[in-house]
C-alpha cells in the first residue's frame, strides 16, 4: 500500500494574521463606501453625546485637533497604519501632502480608489507596508497620526526606531488608543470585543513610555472613564452626556484618573 505523507501546515506569523483580517474586514465593510467630504466626516470626530457623534468620536476629536492645530497647508503627514483612508483623505482636502500605509492590500486598494474619488488622488497616496520597513526617506514627515494603530505594532521590534526615523525633528506623531489600567472596563472589552481581536495588545502608560523612550517627548491624555459604559448600554445621548459630564467633573477634581479613562491620545514629539 502506498504510504501518504502529511506535512503539517505552517502556522501564520502574527503579521500574516493580522495582514488576513483586515483583508476580511475591509472587504466586508470598505467596498463601494463613498467619497471622503467634510460631511461624511464630521461623525468621526463628533463625541458619542452629542447628535451624529460615534463611540471613539470624543478621542478622535483630540487627536484631530493636535493634528490641524497649526493648519495643513503645505505639511507632510503620514497616516500610519491607514485601513481605508479616511484621514489621510481628509487631511489632503485641508492642503497637506499625504502618504498612507497599511498591511492590508484591500484596505489600500479601497484607499485609493477613494482618493480617486474624493479628487486627492495626487496629494494623498496609499502603499501597502509593515511599520518595522517604512518605504519613506529619513525625516520625510511633519506629522503623523496613527488611529487604533499602536496596539497593533507596538509588539513588532524596530516600529518605534521606524517611526522616529522617518519624522522631521520637531515633528509630531499622535495616536488613538485604549489603555488596560482599568480593571473594570478590561472586563467589559473581554465580552464586547470578543471574536474581533486581531492580535492586540493590551496598552499601558509604561508600556507606552518605554517604546517611545527615543522621542523628546510622550504625553498620554486619557479620557471616557464612566462613558465607557457605553460598550455595555444603549447609546442614548442624554445619559451619554451625564456621564460625559461626570467624567470631566472627574478629570478636574483628580486629574490622575484620566490614567483609568477606557480611552487616550498619545503624542510623541521627535
Amino acid at each position: 500500500m502506498e504510504r501518504r505523507s502529511h506535512r503539517s501546515i505552517p502556522a501564520l506569523s502574527d503579521e500574516e494574521q493580522e495582514r488576513q483580517h483586515f483583508d476580511d474586514l475591509w472587504g466586508r465593510l470598505g467596498r463601494g463606501a463613498l467619497p471622503v467630504t467634510e460631511e461624511s466626516f464630521a461623525p468621526i470626530i463628533t463625541p458619542a453625546h452629542l447628535p451624529g457623534g460615534a463611540p471613539g468620536g470624543l478621542q478622535h476629536l483630540r487627536a484631530f485637533q493636535l493634528i490641524t492645530a497649526k493648519g495643513l497647508e503645505g505639511k507632510r503627514v503620514l497616516d500610519y497604519a491607514c485601513g481605508i483612508g479616511h484621514w489621510a483623505i481628509r487631511f489632503a482636502q485641508l492642503g497637506a501632502t499625504v502618504r498612507g500605509f497599511d498591511l492590508s492590500p484591500v484596505g489600500i486598494d479601497i484607499a485609493r480608489t477613494k482618493a480617486d474619488a474624493s479628487a486627492v488622488a495626487s496629494a494623498a497616496e496609499f502603499e501597502v507596508a509593515s511599520a518595522d520597513h517604512l518605504p519613506y526617506d529619513d525625516e520625510s514627515f511633519d506629522l503623523v497620526v496613527g488611529i487604533g494603530a499602536l496596539h497593533h505594532v507596538i509588539k513588532y521590534p524596530g516600529t518605534a526606531d521606524e517611526l522616529w526615523r522617518v519624522m522631521r525633528p520637531g515633528a509630531t506623531a499622535v495616536f488613538t488608543e485604549n489603555l488596560g489600567h482599568n480593571p473594570l472596563i478590561q472586563l467589559a472589552r473581554r465580552w464586547t470585543m470578543r471574536g474581533n481581536d486581531a492580535g492586540d495588545v493590551i496598552l499601558t502608560v509604561p508600556m507606552v513610555r518605554e517604546w517611545g523612550r527615543r522621542f523628546s517627548s510622550v504625553e498620554v491624555w486619557g479620557c471616557s472613564l464612566l462613558t465607557m459604559a457605553k460598550r455595555v448600554i444603549p447609546r442614548h445621548r442624554t445619559v451619554l452626556g451625564v456621564l460625559h459630564g461626570a467624567d470631566e467633573a472627574l478629570f478636574r477634581i483628580a486629574p490622575k484618573l484620566r490614567k483609568y479613562g477606557g480611552e487616550s491620545v498619545i503624542s510623541f514629539v521627535k
